[in-house]
């Protein structure tokens, strides 16, 4: 069976290395010219590879078993980052303690679980929790700033159910990178497919029939006998099916959530320990992190969300607004403002979005239908991962949920 996977990401690479492992032919069209996708690694002082960021997808967290059956199978390691991705400290706004937005998270999560779907994280405080904010609005504003940036969507959109996803902790526990990148996962997994990975190859149209597939592309046509449609949801809405998609697909991807996120990266110029700052009031969290020397990188991270807040940074501008509050907020730091890199998603030709994100407009079911086939269609990527959705683990996870589909009619 020859099998056409579009999007050569970490869902359609994983796809189309299960589907080569089991003696069928893959081909992967990657609109860019790089395989990775969301997950970009990249020196940021060119020729020091101690500087090298992740532009995208960062965190090894828990529960991450299929990333680390991966990398392990790649000859790949992990890097202790010697911090901590689900505790930080918040700053920029009244005191609070990490402890206090522990406890504020707990109410706010224990009355999410019996939340009616279409609550939103803002009317669940105000209706629930009423009492929440004037008892300690401190820890309420720092939950809100972590939850949002975190999630990419305002309160008032987010729903309460997204409250409860793999990532919602508090704990001081451990978290990991890709030792020289997490791109080099989707760098391996490419050179074990060698030819049949083609960047530079946008589909602009999928044909579709009981008989096969066919993909239009810039540099020409593709057929297939079935096709694993891997795309970011911003991309997968706009792409063009002949014929088109049931009309309860178009509807379940056009309420699907996306997230406004941008990361920021500066150098450091002085040694420093690791650590992880939330800014409360302007709605991104800043770190610094070891590597496999054990040493702090000598590079501080930024991470923000909400297309608000992003405005508010000022990052259509490019990055030196966001670069002085980072600047403000960790007087204690180093920092080279001149070599500031931006890394923006929502802009992005082919993303379109940081990632998927739970809101109010989605509707009960709208997983499963994303991820469900359509004749010899099917789906991957990580907003086709359920709880895992928004996630490196996701995609890989639902690249392998897609290619089973796909052989089981082989069977």
């Amino acid at each position: 069976m020859r099998v056409v996977i579009i999007g050569g990401g970490f869902a359609g690479l994983m796809a189309a290395d299960r589907i080569a492992r089991s003696g069928q032919q893959p081909v992967v069209l990657e609109a860019r010219n790089r395989v990775g996708g969301r997950v970009w690694s990249q020196e940021l002082i060119p020729g020091d590879a101690r500087t090298v960021v992740e532009r995208g997808g960062e965190f090894v967290l828990d529960g991450y078993d299929i990333m680390r059956s991966v990398l392990q199978d790649l000859g790949l390691a992990l890097d202790d980052t010697g911090m901590s991705y689900y505790s930080r400290q918040p700053r920029g706004g009244a005191a609070v303690t990490i402890s206090d937005v522990a406890d504020c998270a707990g109410l706010v999560e224990a009355a999410a679980a019996t939340a009616a779907p279409a609550t939103s994280l803002a009317d669940l405080i105000a209706q629930d929790l009423p009492g929440l904010a004037t008892e300690n609005p401190a820890a309420i504003e720092a939950y809100l700033s972590r939850v949002t940036a975190t999630h990419g969507v305002d309160a008032d959109v987010l729903a309460a159910a997204a409250l409860a996803d793999v990532t919602a902790s508090y704990d001081s526990r451990p978290t990991w990178r890709v030792a020289g990148g997490n791109q080099l996962l989707a760098i391996g997994l490419a050179n074990r497919l060698g030819d049949a990975v083609r960047l530079n190859t946008p589909v602009r149209v999928i044909e579709h029939s009981a008989d096969g597939v066919r993909m239009l592309t810039d540099i020409g046509e593709v057929t297939a006998d079935a096709a694993i449609v891997t795309v970011p949801m911003a991309i997968l809405r706009t792409l063009r099916f002949d014929p088109p998609l049931p009309a309860r697909y178009q509807a379940a991807f056009q309420r699907a959530g996306l997230a406004h996120n941008a990361k920021l990266h500066l150098p450091l110029t002085a040694p420093t320990d690791p650590s992880a700052v939330l800014s409360v009031p302007d709605r991104f969290w800043t770190w610094t992190a070891t590597d496999a020397s054990g040493q702090v990188q000598p590079v501080l991270h930024a991470f923000g969300g909400t297309a608000t807040a992003l405005a508010a940074l000022g990052v259509s501008a490019g990055p030196q607004a966001w670069a002085a509050r980072v600047a403000a907020l960790r007087p204690e730091l180093a920092l080279d403002l001149t070599g500031a890199l931006l890394t923006t998603w929502n802009d992005d030709p082919w993303a379109g979005e940081s990632y998927s994100a739970r809101t109010v407009s989605v509707e009960p079911g709208d997983d499963e239908l994303t991820a469900q086939p359509a004749g010899r269609l099917h789906f991957a990527g990580e907003h086709t991962a359920g709880d895992w959705a928004g996630l490196m683990e996701g995609a890989l996870r639902s690249g392998l949920r897609a290619a089973d589909e796909v052989l089981a009619l082989t069977a």
